[in-house]
């Protein structure tokens, strides 16, 4: 196998024509009419797509970045047992069919039998049984096999995998999480995390890496032949980094085929060039975060503070045409768990506040400011530099409602700390909502810095358990619906805005935000399969 250094990238990227990409800035010399005409039909068979944040690593599991834009570039790359459909529903990936026992304990797999590995291997049912035991050891960040028992291989192509306990999700869940690795490389690698030359990125994907430039944040991705999910549509994909207002003027000039993630606020701008714009919610709501195990640990005080806040107001300046207000109950409206019914909204009503505080034991002097126990109130606000907008209008609103405000904008590491330390009363932050709810309890009752870390509220986590563990998806929709109608009434956090994301397509192709996020819950139109016919 090839390391990065057997590859030219110069040559690969910095060579520009007229009708070519404009990656590099050298000018290749005069093009005769054969050239053009041969290098146009090069254009049409590759695709280029940008990227403003740029270097995503090694596209191979452990060792490419830990989000989600550089675990879907990934899955072009590697296969996962089960893929998705354009609906978003299970559909046949390395497995072509998976069977579940009656009793939910263990599930009958039957692989692609014509499925090859990069360097021409066959994908087998060893390679399967392997990643599992693999990943048992070596977590990967991106799913958990912690549910697996264990498998049992019982030809070359089929397999039977066993749980620890019979739950729903399994499919949506591990087998659409986890990249099936091959047996043959990484069996001798006892640091994946450390593993990061392009032998680690031999997969079974309809895309194999070809090249990688770490410093300049570029890809050269080549499309493999006889791919047992379909023939690819494009013989090379480059993903490239460039900055969006860059990235619109060479997609006018035909050099740029996709700017993955649009800023909304230039949709107009790529509507007047004649580019399809596919606008979605992100459902990586940013919430307002409380510090339960200080001062908001009663949730009547979370409630006052709901009511304080003018949602529709933050919408308006912080998020102009730009986001949607965010629904209170968790799950936001395209997600298959949504519940309809009607949860608290918590609308603008300083009066309700009012009694609230009131309640808990709390004062209000003749000058509008809060006291508890005769001592003056002072939140302390803290938030990222991705949110200092935001955090001004919120600050704003509750210093206007009598409260005294210490807003504190960080660095990252530093926020982080505070929230493990509990040094702070309010947080904003930004977490994904999408994904199977397998993991939810990781999102709420968490002690990441952006999961609500919420104490372990008998009735919610009872309806997690429930939930994963159902016997039939009726059985879990009816369990999730109560646990948002309980997410809303608690407020582990206060859900304010869904910002909205955009992906802008020319005349190549085309394609929806995929419904529930791909697959661990990506927000994203750029699932795989709009490569393949």
């Amino acid at each position: 196998m090839l390391s990065l250094h057997a590859f030219n990238l110069a040559k690969i990227w910095s060579c520009r024509v007229a009708v070519s990409l404009a990656i590099g800035s050298a000018v290749c010399g005069a093009i005769q009419p054969d050239a053009l005409a041969a290098e146009e039909d090069r254009r049409v068979r590759q695709l280029v797509i940008t990227d403003s944040k740029g270097d995503r690593g090694l596209l191979a599991p452990y060792v490419h970045r830990k989000n989600g834009v550089s675990y879907l570039y990934t899955t072009y790359v590697f296969d996962t047992l089960v893929s998705q459909d354009a609906d978003g529903n299970p559909a046949p990936g390395l497995a072509r069919s998976w069977q579940r026992a009656p009793d939910g304990l263990s599930y009958a797999i039957q692989l692609q039998s014509d499925a090859k590995w990069h360097d021409g291997k066959a994908v087998t049912a060893e390679d399967v049984a392997f990643t599992m035991r693999y990943m048992s050891e070596y977590p990967y960040v991106f799913g958990s096999v912690k549910s697996i028992e264990r498998v049992e291989v019982e030809g070359p192509y089929d397999l039977r995998v066993y749980v620890k306990r019979a739950e729903t999700g399994l499919v949506e869940g591990v087998f659409s999480a986890i990249p099936i690795l091959p047996e043959h490389v990484y069996s001798r690698i006892e640091d994946p995390f450390r593993f990061a030359s392009l032998e680690a990125a031999i997969g079974s994907g309809p895309y194999r890496l070809a090249a990688y430039d770490k410093a300049q944040g570029r890809y050269l991705l080549e499309a493999v032949t006889d791919h047992p999910l379909g023939r690819a549509r494009f013989e090379q994909i480059r993903i490239v980094k460039m900055n969006p207002d860059a990235a619109l003027q060479a997609m006018s000039a035909g050099e740029v085929d996709i700017i993955s993630y649009l800023p909304v606020d230039r949709v107009l701008a790529a509507e007047a060039e004649g580019f399809k714009v596919e606008v979605a919610p992100s459902h990586h709501v940013m919430r307002l975060g409380f510090n339960h195990r200080g001062r908001f640990a009663l949730r009547e005080l979370r409630q006052a503070i709901a009511y304080v806040i003018d949602r529709k107001a933050l919408l308006d300046t912080a998020f102009p045409g730009t986001a949607e207000l965010a629904q209170t109950g968790y799950f936001q409206p395209g997600s298959r768990w949504w519940n309809e019914d009607d949860n608290p909204t918590y609308a603008h009503d300083p009066a309700k506040a009012h009694k609230f505080l009131i309640n808990a034991g709390w004062a209000q002097t003749a000058a509008g400011r809060w006291q508890r126990e005769g001592d003056d109130v002072s939140l302390r606000l803290i938030t990222d530099g991705r949110s200092v907008k935001s955090a001004r209008v919120i600050t704003e609103q509750l210093e206007i409602f009598g409260f005294s405000i210490d807003l504190r904008v960080m660095e990252l590491g530093a926020l982080r700390n505070l929230v493990a330390e509990g040094a702070y009363d309010l947080t904003l932050f930004s977490s994904s909502t999408l994904g199977d709810p397998s993991n939810i309890g990781r999102r709420v009752f968490g002690r990441g810095w952006n999961s609500d870390r919420f104490p372990a509220d008998p009735e919610m986590t009872g309806l997690i358990r429930a939930q994963t563990v159902a016997s039939s998806h009726a059985e879990r929709v009816e369990a999730l619906d109560q646990f948002q109608r309980l997410y809303a009434e608690n407020l582990p956090s206060y859900m304010l805005v869904n910002p909205l994301m955009a992906t802008t397509f020319n005349e190549k192709l085309s394609a929806p935000f995929m419904p529930g996020g791909v697959a661990v819950g990506i927000p994203s139109a750029l699932h795989k399969s709009i490569f393949l016919e």
